[in-house]
């Protein structure tokens, strides 16, 4: 059945869609009144919340077929380009940076578990659809200049938020805190793989004083990644409508932060040290 789609200024896009629990008849008709909607209305995505369903189910159009995505996340991202975008809430459009490539997994009608690798247009229809799921919309993904010009053109400005009885809510920052601490064990990691030249040009005194500080830098480091774990899950309750706040995504860049820093303390010990 043909569904409407919710429009400016319903605030109930902004509420943040539960998972899916129960693989019913249900969630059936919930998935066949979202591809009506979409056939109807010429859409190649939608969120069950655009209709008022408050589900993390997306449906997307591909090669024809309408495909059903359930409690969908995504695990591991690369790459960025930015790209003109449009909603069918907001009747304007505007450009909006995206992750290139995502490693996508979600739930099938049936409740069984996929996992896929999306690129391009499709991840970036992907991400602009979870945005929906989580609460948000592509207006909180631009620039905080452009945000405030466009809440000034509406008639009543952004939708804000539309909280319900224990939801958290708010728009997704464009900055979070654990971005500075991961810039901080970066640009750590980044000093001691410069020393890794030391043994070419310095004497061994200075060499013993490059790999105690090494050694310093490296327990640095561990700190900093434990502190940007622990930080960015209390980022992730605090903005739960953020798709960059997954927990996926949170243990993927600590666990690849972890290796890397194995790494350094091997070159350290193996080359550095006298």
């Amino acid at each position: 059945m043909i569904q409407p789609l919710l429009k400016y200024p319903d605030p109930r896009i902004r509420l943040i869609s539960g998972n899916v629990r129960f693989f019913n008849e249900t969630l059936k008709d919930i998935i066949a009144d979202m591809t009506d909607t979409m056939e109807a209305n010429g859409l190649d995505a939608l969120s069950a919340i655009q209709i008022g369903i408050q589900y993390n189910v997306i449906v997307l159009k591909e090669e024809g077929e309408y495909t059903p995505y359930i409690n969908a996340r995504f695990l591991k991202e690369q790459g960025k380009a930015a790209a003109v975008e449009r909603s069918t809430y907001y009747d304007f459009t505007a450009e909006v940076e995206r992750y290139t490539s995502l490693t996508v997994i979600y739930e099938d009608e049936t409740g069984a578990m996929h996992s896929r690798d999306v690129e391009g247009a499709l991840a970036r229809t992907f991400q602009h659809q979870l945005d929906y799921a989580f609460g948000s919309t592509f207006v909180d993904r631009v620039p905080k200049a452009v945000r405030q010009q466009i809440d000034a053109y509406l008639d009543q400005g952004l939708v804000k938020e539309s909280r319900m009885p224990g939801q958290t809510s708010g728009s997704c920052p464009t900055v979070f805190v654990r971005d500075y601490i991961k810039k901080a064990y970066r640009l750590v990691m980044l000093g001691v793989l410069l020393s890794f030249i030391a043994p070419f040009m310095a004497e061994a005194a200075t060499i013993q004083t490059i790999a105690v500080a090494d050694m310093a830098a490296l327990g640095l480091i561990f700190v900093l990644i434990i502190a940007y774990f622990f930080y960015a899950e209390y980022e992730a309750k605090k903005y739960k409508q953020c798709t960059s706040c997954q927990t996926g995504n949170i243990i993927g860049t600590a666990g690849i932060a972890l290796g890397q820093l194995a790494l350094l303390a091997v070159g350290v010990f193996a080359w550095v040290l006298p």
